[in-house]
């Protein structure tokens, strides 16, 4: 159920509409899901795991077998050029997309409930238009567009709370406030195939360098309806954001649009401490957005 926020009293305080109490109810929103990270398990049997968190998939090792094309013998051979050929197709095929949005993460040593979340998505300039659907926190819809709405250096997005009492509310918040941080792992302007695909390269090539990246192909697995190739990655991960994410990460790229449409990421080798999953699911690729697609006024956020 989404959280309702209560009526507070009004004797000897602020009105809600300050700057300073809007961002403390707003202020652990933002971190809107994103940088979909993935995490792979030792064995085959850790696929197991992904079932008892409620994500449908496939064991590699039962899904449906055909001849390796050359992007899977790419992905055997060489699994990080694998990941960087994927970017470049990205970069090369898809300006936008709508989808849905799943996300859990262990915040502190909290594991959060599993948000839902309808998403528009496009590249340029960076814009994302996200409403909750399920387990909305207090965040019912933000609205972020690099660059367009500033406070000093500091990036603002859109955000309406969640709640019958407060949903009517038009606020404005800071993307990398400290509050924001203590209520999700990445930050909306993280969100996203290709950002994803950018974190994962980027601590793979770290650990390459220093000698620590255990990074494979383990096969072809499937998300609902969407065969996707599977790869596991091992971190020297220290309990800690820096300098690794996490230790275990299992990443299914999307057969046919080269894409991360599912990420788990765990603490530990036998995936029994989630730290972060993300879906998404119910993609369309170019749907053709505009400016005004982004527009608060335009979309009647």
């Amino acid at each position: 159920m989404l959280k309702t926020c209560t009526n507070l009293p009004t004797q000897k305080r602020k009105p809600i509409s300050s700057t300073r109490n809007r961002r403390l109810l707003v202020g652990v929103i933002l971190c809107a899901a994103v940088g979909v990270q993935c995490q792979d398990a030792r064995t085959r049997d850790s696929f197991a795991k992904v079932e008892q968190i409620n994500i449908e998939v496939v064991s590699p090792a039962t899904a449906a077998r055909a001849p390796e094309d050359e992007w899977e013998q790419l992905a055997r051979r060489d699994p990080l050029t694998f990941l960087k050929r994927c970017r470049d197709h990205y970069d090369e095929h898809y300006r936008d997309y709508r989808c849905t949005f799943v996300k859990q993460e262990r915040v502190g040593d909290k594991l959060t409930p599993e948000e839902w979340s309808d998403v528009r998505f496009r590249e340029e300039p960076y814009s994302v238009d996200m409403t909750w659907t399920h387990n909305a926190g207090l965040a019912g819809r933000a609205l972020y567009v690099e660059g367009r709405w500033t406070e000093g250096d500091k990036e603002m997005a859109w955000v309406r709370p969640a709640g019958v009492l407060v949903k009517w509310m038009k606020l404005k918040q800071w993307i990398h406030g400290k509050l924001a941080g203590r209520a999700s792992r990445r930050t909306i302007d993280q969100f996203g195939f290709r950002n994803s695909l950018d974190l994962i390269i980027h601590y793979s090539e770290k650990a390459r360098r220093e000698g620590k990246l255990e990074l494979v192909y383990i096969g072809l697995g499937q998300i609902e309806d969407r065969p996707a190739y599977v790869f596991e990655r091992w971190l020297p991960y220290t309990g800690q954001e820096e300098p690794y994410p996490d230790r275990l990460l299992q990443v299914y790229i999307d057969r046919e649009w080269l894409v991360p449409i599912c990420c788990l990421s765990y603490a530990d080798d036998d995936a029994n401490e989630l730290l972060g999953k993300y879906v998404l699911k119910d993609v369309e690729m170019n749907p053709g957005y505009t400016d005004a697609d982004f527009d608060p006024e335009a979309i009647g956020f």
